[in-house]
């Protein structure tokens, strides 16, 4: 039978004798275990367990001796700050009889007075005689220390209650008393927690850091008691410097950080501002590295936390905290989740916990997911409390938290007196604290009862969570966010107020001003209810409890008694400019007249655009509706405001290039400095019913015109047979124009049998990310043969097309960047753009000048910009002008990444797509993106490119690295498809072949194939949307399928028959269905748009060269 773990042992221990008593014992019996660590003089001092006992039984035995003994019933007080000192002190009150009575060293004279007289305390230890009512008796710690050994026969007394102290004036301050019951309730809850979570609570005697004061309830209960009784050695220090606690840290080597909020900011802010003034190239890596370690840490926690502090953050540790800290808990108020993120970056298994004097710990957080620990997640119930809560009207698991359980107060001290505790007549305590439980009573802490700002619009705001928002500015010394009345006839609606401390930056108007601006950036994210109306710089520290959270309702009182102390600082900039608001400090006459001068201009460009009269551009003619342009137009509009006007317009802000007055105002509102109010004052009506939302009336509107006449869907049918030249639907065969299977691997025999074979030694799935379980042998060989065929260093194969461009696209670049793509670019990329947080621009198709106008005027904005575009598009079957496109990107310094879906397996001598078809460099393509479900017959998408990107992706690209890997079979199918592909020319020989002769028979009917010349895409225009739907169908029931492309996949009026050409067809069918398609047409007397002249594809080497 294994043995039980001497921790589970001693929690056993402890259940049968629940009393300070006995826990005392326990805890002594550790013996020569260090029990305390500190530095003397540059030296290493350290105090077994075997010697606080003695210490203790001293002090007890002197106390006794020299006034007389507390009885088990008198309470004393101890006033001291966190020392060596600290443990032999209160045992010693406890052996000597007297109960013990935790106050706040700092606490004046006065204020000591007060405390003492509430707690009946006729006696107090500290470092300092002070100067008190002369009823209590004062004995200092170096007295103590000087005591001599307890006799021999010195019997303890041992009380068994213990008191702590909120903090607050004089009349709000209260008194809570705990007996050994619920004292050993809260040391037993270390039985959970070693169940639960290692790195809290493991095996072995660890160091901890005695930061926190031991008169707070945290500190007092964790560091003191609990340490105490797993056999913890506390670190102590001679001051909270940072550097005082850098060296004890790293010198003893601690496992165990217990601290509050301040402490994790003041590491985390101290750490990015050393990164800040590294290099460019330093920065960059510690960012990548941040994001490395956080990505590893969603995957796989524990490893991911030691690869932060073995590889990637090992020096960074040694100048903090050391590598050996196993656990940060945090408490006393909420913590930042950017301050969590950082630490928890680093390797810290960083979390935080619920605590307060009424209840001491009732929660800590114990999940292994780095999301839920950085979420303000403060943990499920200890083992002998439970939550509820009283709902504030709005969600159900939303309000006023309550507590019960045995280890909570079991009394009050008022007036000497002990009372009953405050809890109602179920035994419940009603914290004050506004909180919301998730699934397993998860407790999430929104503010206090009593700091709930209500704006005049009757919404509830928690101060702390708008906190939470603004604790990203890092710099500042102290913030609060609380609710500040402004109307004395509305004394219960406040505002929103943000108060600051700079310390010596208040006079520093350039940081002000920047301060100004970065305030703004972040409260225009919040939510219109939550946004900040005021931002006041206080010339004086705010006032802060036990030096950990901001004194709100004291602040609040400062502000409203003295409100000349406090700076404000404009925030008019933070909302919108109003229609009729002139800047300050410009007459409104001006401001028309500016106006009147960008109209005009704007009214210009308009007409040069749509090459009609400026007269009959109305200031709110809609440029589609009214004046007949299209979306690609738009396009040609920004482009030349932002050459006239020297500002990018972001793509969302395209609705406002509508109308002249739109876009001029627009233009105004940027040289000024103003945004656009995001948000609709339109009323709204809930939706419920998922037919009731717009997009699905349109959609079903649109489904029903289109089948009105009783035609069948185009869409969804099945085909029962692989989709080669022909395949089976509904039992019969069909000539089949509508398959990727371009190049016939897709049914192919020595396709098939490499994925069975795949499936005997592999089985179906990769079963794992392959980062951590899923990878193989196969995948590997995978990548280095796509690598070769793509003239590339490195390759990546990830599980989809669509899903590879959206999770590369929205993760390659970041808020400093900005993409610019193709206007008829694949919806994947358009996705990924939306996912970025870069900047993202279409330019017109294919039109590498408008792109070289874009970048002329903002490449030195960003720091890096990637071009995107396709080799081949997908619905006009047109090949971008690729070299254009490498020169633009070399000439600005981009990176270029291009879409291959379609022209892999399509053009190149072996189907290696645009770099074999225009004779590339290896290095000339920064991203070449491939699906596998296309030419190679298989399902997946690919990325080829330098082996720097390629590997940076590999471990930090969230579409692979948090997905399964791909089939085992698919991966066999795809790579014996390419090695096919390289050692059978006549495989292309035939698909170029077809496409010739599909283009050759289309001329032939003077049928129009749009932009297609050498793709396998070739669509037939239509025009109208109904009429491709009907041609699609008829042609279906004569056996040929072809899909119909239509809005707003195509633009309107251009619905086209997107004819698939693939190897495996044969001349015969092609012109027998393009007969077929004539004479349908004519049958249904739809009249196909005659052929356009051909624009030659392939680029003339002129037109890749700039000045």
């Amino acid at each position: 039978m294994q043995n039980k773990s001497p921790i589970l042992e001693r929690c056993d221990a402890l259940r049968r004798d629940m009393s300070l008593t006995n826990l005392f014992r326990l805890t002594c019996s550790w013996g020569d275990v260090p029990a305390a660590l500190y530095l003397e003089n540059g030296k290493e001092v350290v105090i077994t367990y075997a010697e606080y006992e003695r210490q203790a039984m001293a002090y007890a035995a002197y106390l006794v001796n020299h006034f007389g003994g507390g009885k088990k019933e008198k309470f004393a007080a101890i006033a001291m700050d966190t020392c060596p000192e600290w443990f032999p002190a209160f045992w010693g009150l406890i052996l000597a009889g007297y109960n013990a009575v935790l106050l706040d060293f700092s606490l004046s004279d006065e204020k000591m007075d007060y405390m003492l007289g509430q707690s009946g305390a006729a006696l107090l230890i500290g470092k300092n005689r002070r100067l008190l009512t002369p009823s209590v008796q004062m004995v200092t710690v170096d007295e103590l220390k000087a005591a001599p050994a307890a006799p021999s026969d010195f019997a303890p007394e041992f009380a068994d209650s213990v008191a702590l102290c909120t903090s607050g004036t004089t009349a709000t301050s209260r008194i809570f008393v705990y007996d050994g019951t619920a004292v050993a309730n809260q040391v037993l809850s270390s039985e959970l927690l070693y169940n639960a979570c290692r790195e809290i609570i493991g095996d072995g005697n660890r160091k901890s850091l005695a930061f926190l004061p031991f008169h707070h309830v945290f500190g007092f209960m964790v560091c003191l008691m609990w340490c105490s009784f797993l056999g913890y050695g506390n670190v102590y220090l001679k001051d909270r410097a940072p550097q005082t606690i850098v060296e004890n840290a790293t010198r003893f080597h601690i496992q165990l950080l217990l601290a509050v909020p301040l402490l994790a900011a003041n590491l985390a802010t101290s750490l990015e501002k050393k990164v800040a003034k590294e290099s460019a190239g330093k920065r960059a890596a510690f960012r990548v590295m941040k994001g490395t370690s956080l990505m590893l840490q969603h995957v796989a926690p524990k490893m991911g936390r030691t690869f932060a502090r073995r590889f990637l953050f090992s020096s960074v540790l040694d100048k903090m905290l050391g590598g050996d800290v196993q656990c940060i808990i945090l408490g006393g108020s909420h913590t930042p989740g950017e301050q969590m993120k950082t630490l928890s970056a680093l390797g810290y298994f960083t979390v935080s916990g619920f605590g307060m004097t009424e209840t001491a710990i009732t929660s800590v957080e114990t999940s292994q997911s780095l999301r839920t620990r950085v979420s303000g997640s403060v943990g499920m119930p200890l083992s002998n409390v439970e939550y509820r809560v009283i709902s504030d009207g709005g969600k159900e698991n939303r309000g006023e938290m309550l507590i019960k359980g045995r280890s909570l107060h079991t009394g009050q001290l008022v007036d000497g007196k002990l009372s009953p505790p405050a809890l109602d007549g179920d035994g419940w305590l009603h914290t004050g604290d506004v909180v919301r439980l998730e699934a397993g009573s998860r407790m999430y802490v929104e503010g206090r009862v009593k700091d709930v700002v209500i704006n005049e619009s009757g919404e509830n705001v928690y101060p702390d969570e708008v906190e939470d928002a603004f604790a990203a500015l890092g710099d500042v010394e102290q913030l609060c966010v609380l609710g500040v009345p402004t109307d004395p006839n509305k004394p219960l609606y406040q505002e929103i107020t943000l108060v600051l401390y700079l310390g010596g930056k208040a006079g520093d108007e350039v940081y002000v001003k920047g301060l100004c601006a970065r305030i703004a950036q972040i409260n225009a994210k919040l939510p219109v209810v939550k946004q900040v109306g005021r931002v006041l710089v206080s010339s004086e520290k705010l006032p802060v409890v036990n030096a950990i959270k901001v004194k709100r309702v004291e602040l609040r009182r400062l502000i409203q008694e003295k409100p000349d102390a406090y700076r404000e600082l404009s925030i008019r900039k933070i909302s919108a400019l109003p229609a009729s608001a002139p800047v300050e400090g410009v007459k409104t006459e001006l401001v028309d007249l500016e106006m009147r001068r960008i109209s005009d201009q704007v009214r210009k460009i308009y007409a040069e655009v749509l090459e009609i009269s400026e007269k009959q551009i109305a200031d709110d003619a809609h440029f589609i509706d009214d004046l007949g342009g299209d979306s690609l137009q738009v396009l040609s509009i920004s482009i030349r405001v932002e050459e006239t006007f020297g500002f990018i317009i972001p793509t969302e802000e395209y609705g406002r290039c509508t109308t002249v007055s739109g876009l001029s105002r627009l233009i105004y509102e940027r040289q000024h400095g103003f945004q656009e109010a995001k948000v609709s004052t339109e009323p709204v009506t809930p939706i419920s019913d998922f037919k009731e939302t717009p997009e699905f009336k349109a959609f079903y509107k649109r489904q029903q015109a289109l089948m009105a006449d009783g035609a069948d869907n185009p869409y969804f049918v099945c085909h029962d047979s692989p989709l080669r030249d022909t395949s089976i639907m509904a039992g019969k065969e069909v000539l089949n124009f509508g398959s990727y299977n371009y190049v016939g691997m897709s049914g192919r025999p020595e396709v098939m049998e490499a994925a069975k074979a795949a499936i005997d030694r592999y089985g179906t799935s990769a079963s794992g990310s392959r980062l951590l379980a899923g990878e193989k042998s196969l995948y590997q060989e995978l990548e280095r043969e796509i690598a070769q065929w793509k003239h590339a260093e490195s390759a990546l194969v990830l599980v989809g097309g669509h899903s590879t461009n959206v999770t590369v696209v929205g993760n390659f670049c970041g808020a400093k960047d900005m993409i610019v793509y193709d206007a008829l670019a694949h919806n994947s990329i358009e996705q990924g753009c939306r996912l970025s947080k870069a900047l993202s621009k279409p330019f017109p198709h294919n039109d590498w000048k408008a792109l070289e106008s874009i970048l002329r005027m903002q490449r030195h904005k960003f720091e890096k910009v990637l071009i995107v575009i396709e080799g081949a598009y997908s619905m006009d079957g047109d090949i971008a002008n690729v070299p254009a496109f490498v020169a633009l990107k070399k000439k600005f310094g981009c990176f270029l990444m291009v879409d291959e879906a379609h022209s892999a397996c399509v053009i190149g001598k072996t189907g290696g797509g645009v770099d074999e078809y225009f004779g590339l460099e290896p290095g000339d393509i920064d991203l070449k993106m491939g699906t596998l479900s296309k030419g190679l017959g298989a399902c997946g998408g690919y990325l080829a490119g330098p082996k720097a990107i390629i590997e940076y992706l590999r471990y930090n690209l969230p579409g692979f690295v948090f997905s399964v890997g791909i089939s085992p079979p698919l991966a066999a199918a795809t790579l014996t498809s390419i090695r096919l592909l390289r050692q059978d020319p006549s495989i292309m020989d035939r698909m170029r072949f077809n496409i010739r002769s599909f283009m050759q028979e289309a001329a032939a009917r003077n049928l129009n194939t749009c932009l297609a010349s050498e793709t396998a895409i070739v669509p037939i225009l239509v025009g109208k949307d109904e009429d491709a739907f009907l041609l699609s169908n008829r042609l279906r029931e004569h056996g040929v399928f072809v899909p119909p492309a239509v809005y707003p996949a195509v633009p309107r009026g251009k619905a086209r028959l997107r004819f698939c050409v693939i190897s495996e067809h044969k001349p015969e069918q092609i012109a027998r269905a393009l007969d077929l398609l004539v004479d349908l047409a004519a049958q249904e007397g739809i009249e196909l748009p005659p052929a356009t002249p051909l624009k030659a594809a392939k680029a003339d080497p002129g037109d890749a060269t700039f000045a």
